[in-house]
């Protein structure tokens, strides 16, 4: 499933908020409350980044090298607010730099408010409590959605000339299917 529209990138923070709630109870006695947060951000900005791409390969990759980068700077952080605050740029770095394109002071700015906006009012939310770590998971991704509202942005394609002619076609029809089992988009 694709969450690169604004209505699905809101369901999508809908689930990602309430994954939290077993995802805590599993690692917060491993991990610790502040571990357990640092994780989740790793593993959801990483799931977030995955059903964003163009393709399935370019979303997969996105996350995969979110999942990789975030683990290790997370466990390299001196605090679990720094590994929260890295998987966030890691998050709008590979969303403006890889999946979407436009212009670089614009992706700047755009991903700039974003991530100031979801972390900030996350960050408000946010105490010792389960139930404020669903809430602030969800806010963060509620502001993230809002990325698909504004406009001059663009999916990055990827490079046709070098693909087999039975590849494209493959990928061009599973994309024809998609959109016809999603409604379009």
């Amino acid at each position: 499933m694709c969450w690169n529209d604004f209505g699905r990138s809101l369901l999508f923070g809908a689930v990602a908020a309430a994954a939290f709630v077993p995802f805590a109870i599993v690692a917060t006695p491993h991990l610790g409350w502040g571990g357990t947060l640092a994780a989740y951000a790793v593993a959801s900005a990483s799931a977030y980044l995955a059903g964003l791409g163009a393709t399935r390969r370019q979303g997969l990759g996105a996350g995969l090298l979110v999942g990789l980068l975030g683990t290790g700077v997370a466990l390299a952080a001196p605090t679990s607010r720094d590994a929260i605050l890295a998987a966030a740029l890691l998050l709008g770095l590979c969303r403006s730099g890889l999946l979407y394109r436009t212009r670089f002071a614009r992706a700047l700015v755009i991903e700039g408010v974003l991530l100031c906006a979801g972390l900030g009012i996350a960050g408000h939310l946010l105490t010792s409590s389960t139930f404020s770590a669903v809430l602030a998971v969800w806010a963060f991704f509620l502001v993230q959605s809002v990325f698909f509202l504004v406009g001059g942005v663009e999916t990055r394609r990827e490079n046709t000339r070098d693909v087999d002619p039975f590849d494209a076609a493959c990928a061009r029809a599973v994309e024809i299917m998609e959109q016809g089992v999603g409604g379009g988009s």
